[in-house]
């Protein structure tokens, strides 16, 4: 009975998303059932491809945009004609909350890294350096405004993170090097706090939200997160997840902006963000566990190269 009543939920929608495209629809399906949308892959019969995010009722968390506002950033961002692509949003509905876009080809930057050759990620890198500071520029404060997006002004730590950071001193079984480093960030970032720069983020840009074709960026995807707060956390993830080449990616930038950043600042911003995860890894054990102790490893490496301690 409950499949049956699946079934008919995506029938109406299949129909609902023809009437919105004013095409006939020739294939549909779910393409990727994320912690709070699903997406679709949908197909017409004059060849075209589209992706549709539909808002899930069962979110495991709650972003801070809604699909209505995130297809408006994303509007907006597209009207910029950037240097690399964003998502071309074709239609935006209330009911249900949903939005289409034009699909993107390219595959997760994440699965294809290590295949890249070190010219190619280094070029991969400045042309995302670039990026940021191109909607830095074009998309303005008061653009951010009329989107309905959180402006965050706040140069301290997001307050789950605080707490988190807390909790991290009152548990027995995180190591004391853990501690340790997590205080000289800290300490890091509160006395770096007058080196911050405000402007419109995307501030989920990662590897899965960057696609790739021909071995270059074919679009960035995903706004949910997106804010006009501090620049730092943007590049939190990069330096995550390419610790030896988010420097390009950096000096690109400050090329781009004329911004000048502190390394001081966007080392312990992300090692701080990212602590929560990492403890959490090390908590479950096995290949996790040897996971997050080369994180930590290599948030040391990054803090005593920079000169931070």
């Amino acid at each position: 009975m409950e499949h049956s009543s699946d079934t008919s939920k995506e029938s109406d929608l299949k129909l609902k998303i023809g009437k919105l495209l004013g095409k006939e629809i020739t294939e549909f399906s779910l393409q990727g059932k994320g912690y709070c949308n699903n997406a679709y892959l949908v197909r017409t019969s004059d060849g075209a491809k589209y992706i549709v995010k539909e808002a899930r009722s069962d979110k495991a968390f709650h972003p801070q945009n809604d699909l209505q506002a995130e297809a408006k950033v994303a509007q907006q961002l597209y009207s910029l004609g950037l240097s690399v692509p964003t998502p071309h949003v074709v239609f935006v509905s209330e009911h249900p909350k949903m939005y289409g876009y034009e699909y993107i080809e390219g595959e997760m930057l994440m699965d294809l890294w290590g295949a890249l050759s070190e010219d190619e990620r280094i070029q991969i890198c400045t042309a995302l350096g670039y990026f940021h500071a191109e909607i830095g520029k074009k998309f303005t404060k008061g653009m951010a405004e009329a989107t309905g997006i959180k402006i965050n002004d706040s140069a301290g730590l997001h307050p789950e993170v605080a707490e988190e950071y807390e909790k991290v001193f009152a548990s027995a079984d995180v190591p004391e090097e853990f501690k340790d480093l997590a205080k000289q960030a800290k300490l890091i970032f509160d006395t770096t706090t007058g080196d911050t720069v405000f402007q419109f983020i995307h501030n989920d840009s990662h590897h899965e939200n960057i696609l790739i074709k021909d071995r270059r960026i074919a679009g960035i995807i995903d706004f949910g997160e997106a804010e006009y707060g501090e620049v730092a956390k943007e590049f939190s993830r990069y330096i995550r997840d390419f610790p030896e080449h988010f420097q390009y990616i950096v000096s690109t930038y400050e090329e781009g902006s004329g911004n000048k950043l502190s390394r001081k600042r966007l080392v312990s911003t992300a090692f701080l963000s990212g602590l929560p995860d990492i403890i959490e890894d090390y908590r479950k054990g096995g290949q996790d566990c040897v996971n997050a102790e080369a994180s930590v490893a290599t948030y040391r490496k990054l803090i005593s190269a920079l000169d931070l301690i």
